[in-house]
Parts: structure tokens; C-alpha cells; sequence
């Protein structure tokens, strides 16, 4: 995985309607102000690894990827994967990766991932994932449960739940495929996210999975929620967007992911417009400050230095080595704003 020093190097590399308010009564309940927005500082992810060919692109660990180039550096982050095997002297769930600060474990974070996910398991134990889970990081303040199969070894004995007086922990569940078509399983996963707090994704398939990661992401890291754009790009096409950007934002971060990693994407053009003139943008005018990730199927773009205008960029397919004749990009950006 390589990291461009900047985005040049990416670049080149490739109702009206009348409201009236009905009087209050001294007997209703007063509305609550909206609670605020508390990062996570510290997550488990929790990965099936007995998927094959629901995941033939390994895009879980692509997704994985992009979730530790997303958080900030000194955000802690612990993995286990699990899938029970045929051997009973094998465990059903391992650590791939101790709790740590990303910042300075990163690349030994992916390395583990990139050996440990290999679809190579067998069946799906919740309560040995669960159960692992919460033994190797009993302090995380969110968790990521990622599965294509519903739990099959036993009753499951609801391990999602922390023993009391614990609090819960808030739980983001990725379920796809076909092994999650029966009712129970789609019922089970809802009631995880529900337990705890957290939220459901229900995908068909993998081709979402890094997406929904990073929605994950900047819902754990109290940005915006995403502004999602899909385009079907043949090799040499590209899209332009924008976004509005208002006076408060901080900064925005652009991710856009596929499928293959046969298909390049860049990003270029990047540059904020207001009054139909350039106000910010790589280089002159105001300077904005950029730091870009990249993966084999993702990149991340941060950008800093912002101003009030539409942020305007535009997404490229440089390389199409899958074989179709187009595919599918999605790009998706969120924001942070100054309190």
C-alpha cells in the first residue's frame, strides 16, 4: 500500500409552506437538546474469516484497511476474526491485532489483517467472536461486527450483550450475502445494533463493504454524514462534484472505493469556488492542506484549510483492468465543523 506525499502526486499517478406552532402544554414533556457527538477513541473490530466466495476481492480487508487510514492516529483499535473449525484444538476466534494507537501500528495492522482474513475458517460462531472480542478489548467504546453467514454452532447465547453493570457497547453490524437470507439471521444482526446501541448495514453483497466502512467511520468520528455519489466510469471518463461547504466546516474528507483491484481511480481538481471564483485550492489563492491514503481498491483524501463555498473535485477511471466496460465508483464526503 503506498502513500502519496501529496495530491499532486495523485493526481499525476493518475415548501414553501406556512408552519404554525400549536401552543405548548405545561403538560407535555419539554423536547431534549439534541445530545452531542462523542468520538470513539477506542474499537474492536470483529471479522468473519469463514467467507470465500461471497468475498472473492477480500474487500473486508480493504474495508479494514481504509477504516485505519481514516481515524486518527492516536484512536485505538484492536481485530479478532472468527469462524469455528473441524479441529477442536483450534480456537474459534483469534487475535489478529492487540488493542494499540493506529498511528505508530498501522502498517503491522494491515500486515496482520492481510495474513489472518484469507476466507480460510469454518463455521460462524457469534459467541466465540463475541466472547474474544470483548476478552482482548473490554474497554472499547464501539465495536464493528462484520459477517456474510449467520451463527450456526449452538444456541446463541446473546454474547453481544456486556455482563452488567457494564454498559453496553455500541455495535455497527455488517451482515451481506446469501448466507444471510433466512429472517432469523437479518433478525439476529438487527437485534445486535439494537442492543447496543449501534446500527444494522444489510448488504446483498461485498461491493458495499468498504463504503459502509467508512460511513461507520465518520459516524464514530462525529462527522457529517456522507454525501454519496455513484458513477458507472469507463477507462480514461470522469465525473466532477461538488459539495457545499458552509462557514463552520473544519474539514472534509472525499473517499471513493471499488471493487477490483485491477481498476485505478484518482482524484484531481480539488479546489473551493464561491461567488464563481476559485477562493482555496491546491496551490495560489489560499493553500488547502491535503493528505491522501491509498489502498487497492480505496482512497482517502483529508482536506484542511477550509473555506465557506463548494468544494469541487473530480474523479477519473485512469485504468479498467477488470475486463468490463464500466464500473461502478462510489464517492462519498463528509465533514467536521469548528464548534
Amino acid at each position: 500500500m503506498r502513500t502519496p506525499k501529496s495530491l499532486l502526486g495523485l493526481m499525476v499517478g493518475s415548501l414553501a409552506v406556512v408552519a404554525v406552532a400549536a401552543p405548548s402544554s405545561a403538560n407535555e414533556p419539554r423536547a431534549h437538546a439534541a445530545v452531542a457527538c462523542k468520538k470513539a477513541t477506542n474499537i474492536e473490530a470483529i471479522i468473519d474469516d469463514s467467507m470465500s466466495l461471497t468475498d472473492t476481492n477480500r474487500l473486508r480487508v480493504q474495508a479494514m484497511d481504509l477504516l485505519i487510514n481514516a481515524l486518527e492516529p492516536a484512536t485505538k483499535l484492536g481485530a479478532v476474526e472468527f469462524g469455528s473449525s473441524f479441529d477442536p484444538t483450534i480456537p474459534a476466534a483469534n487475535i489478529v491485532f492487540p488493542v494499540e494507537p493506529i498511528g505508530p501500528n498501522a502498517a503491522a495492522m494491515k500486515s496482520a489483517l492481510d495474513t489472518a482474513i484469507q476466507a480460510d475458517a469454518g463455521s460462524t460462531d457469534y459467541n466465540a467472536a463475541f466472547t474474544t472480542g470483548r476478552a482482548a478489548n473490554s474497554a472499547a467504546d464501539a465495536r464493528i461486527f462484520l459477517t456474510d453467514g449467520g451463527h450456526n454452532v449452538g444456541d446463541y447465547a446473546n454474547t453481544h450483550l456486556n455482563p452488567a453493570p457494564q454498559a453496553q457497547t455500541p455495535t455497527y453490524v455488517i451482515g451481506f450475502s446469501s448466507g444471510l437470507a433466512q429472517p432469523t439471521d437479518q433478525q439476529r444482526l438487527q437485534k445486535i445494533a439494537d442492543d447496543t446501541g449501534g446500527k444494522y448495514f444489510a448488504l446483498p453483497d461485498s461491493s458495499a463493504l468498504q463504503s459502509v466502512m467508512n460511513e461507520i467511520e465518520t459516524q464514530l468520528t462525529c462527522q457529517s454524514p456522507p454525501k454519496t455519489f455513484t458513477d458507472a466510469l469507463a477507462q480514461g471518463k470522469s465525473k466532477a462534484h461538488n459539495v457545499a461547504l458552509p462557514k463552520k466546516a473544519k474539514s472534509a474528507q472525499i473517499a471513493i472505493s471499488w471493487a477490483s483491484p485491477l481498476d485505478k481511480f484518482k482524484i484531481s481538481g480539488l479546489r473551493i469556488i464561491r461567488g464563481g471564483k476559485v477562493v482555496a485550492k491546491t496551490a495560489k489563492v489560499r493553500k488547502l492542506r491535503i493528505k491522501v491514503n491509498q489502498g487497492a481498491t480505496f482512497t482517502v483524501v483529508k482536506v484542511s484549510r477550509l473555506v465557506k463555498g463548494k468544494l469541487r473535485f473530480t474523479v477519473k477511471a485512469t485504468k479498467i483492468g477488470s475486463g468490463q466496460p464500466k464500473v461502478t465508483l462510489t464517492t462519498q464526503v463528509s465533514q467536521t465543523r469548528r464548534r
